[in-house]
């Protein structure tokens, strides 16, 4: 039967119609993966017991299917009637094969970072490690790096490259740039002791070498933190670990305090009522913790008499203190005319030479 459709239509033509229905049968293997395998796939392991497998279904739901019309590809082109290109295309089906499989295992695996938390998150009981966005970049870092490295080795050694030689010389030059980098390696180890003692994490707002804003990433080199006129300014690991860390994200609260300078003409009856009323004020204030408040006449200086208002505000994100100090203050401006008082004004006394005046 096949040999009467064969005659019938002419060995080129023939040959054209297998490859073609070679091509159209993985193209439709590839809908049905793309379409209906996979996603009953990620479904079925859709769940906390299977997240390592969903994961893994997830990744590979757009390589697998390319994957398969690639190798439709490199089975139906050699069968093409194409003269000396048809015999090249033969020689070099298994190479295409192996890279395929290879750059679409690498590209499944790229797009599977999230098995860096999965992991992290299941190990961090057991070693001790917080499961914080900074380790978390590191990991996903350090697994990308490594997958485009074993890719990077599989395809030179389908195309008969002496991987064993490259390795080699890559480290050799390593261990060369090392001894020459000594400053990159200091940072480097930075970088772990930054991972392992967990002054800050990404996100944090920190104070280090005095620039003040929040981490914005990590790096095996550097840290990069944004301060508040957004300007990003990137510090080498070595110089963060080896100066005191101010991690304003860590406090559960902040601090609200002041001293208002009153002219020395206020009455003493106005004076003590004004304190009871500014203790009562913030004591009242369901964002102040009660047992910080301090009001008190601390002393006289040469503007007035001073009186010292201290609180702590129970909130750490920098945007809502900034909104309870601003109504705060404006509770204690109309607390202090409510009193009839001023506010102390430092003047500045000038002194004339009266002979050179005279002149």
């Amino acid at each position: 039967m096949t040999f009467g459709i064969k005659e019938f239509l002419g060995e080129k033509t023939f040959a054209i119609l297998i490859a073609a229905l070679t091509a159209f049968l993985f193209w439709a293997a590839s809908r049905f993966c793309k379409s209906w395998l996979i996603p009953r796939l990620c479904k079925l392991t859709d769940g906390p017991h299977l997240r390592a497998l969903h994961i893994l279904f997830d990744g590979f739901s757009k390589p697998f299917p390319v994957l398969i019309w690639l190798l439709g590809l490199c089975t139906a082109l050699p069968m093409l009637p194409l003269g000396k290109l048809q015999a090249f295309l033969i020689s070099i089906s298994s190479s295409s094969i192996r890279i395929s499989v290879l750059l679409c295992c690498g590209w499944g695996f790229w797009r599977a970072t999230a098995l860096c938390d999965f992991a992290l998150n299941n190990i961090s009981s057991h070693l001790d490690l917080k499961a914080s966005a900074t380790l978390s970049s590191i990991l996903k870092k350090g697994y990308r790096v490594l997958v485009v490295a074993f890719v990077a080795v599989g395809v030179l050694d389908v195309l008969h490259y002496s991987v064993t030689g490259l390795i080699t010389g890559f480290g050799l030059l390593g261990l060369t740039v090392s001894l020459a980098a000594q400053d990159s390696a200091s940072n480097l180890f930075s970088g772990l002791m930054i991972l392992l003692e967990r002054p800050f994490s990404i996100g944090d707002w920190i104070t280090v070498n005095g620039v003040d804003g929040a981490v914005e990433d990590l790096t095996f080199r550097s840290t990069k933190i944004r301060a508040m006129d957004n300007t990003l300014y990137v510090l080498p690991n070595s110089s963060v670990t080896s100066t005191t860390i101010n991690n304003s994200t860590a406090r559960n609260m902040r601090l609200f305090r002041f001293t208002l300078n009153l002219t020395f003409d206020s009455p003493r009856d106005n004076l003590e009522a004004l304190m009871a009323h500014l203790t009562n004020l913030l004591k009242n204030n369901p964002a102040i913790d009660p047992s910080s408040v301090i009001v008190r006449l601390t002393g006289f200086s040469e503007s007035g008499i001073s009186i010292l208002v201290n609180a702590y505000v129970l909130r750490k994100d920098l945007n809502e203190f900034l909104n309870i100090q601003n109504q705060l203050n404006l509770d204690i401006l109309d607390a202090v005319r409510a009193q009839g008082l001023r506010f102390a004004m430092t003047a500045s006394r000038v002194y004339m030479d009266a002979d050179n005046d005279n002149q």
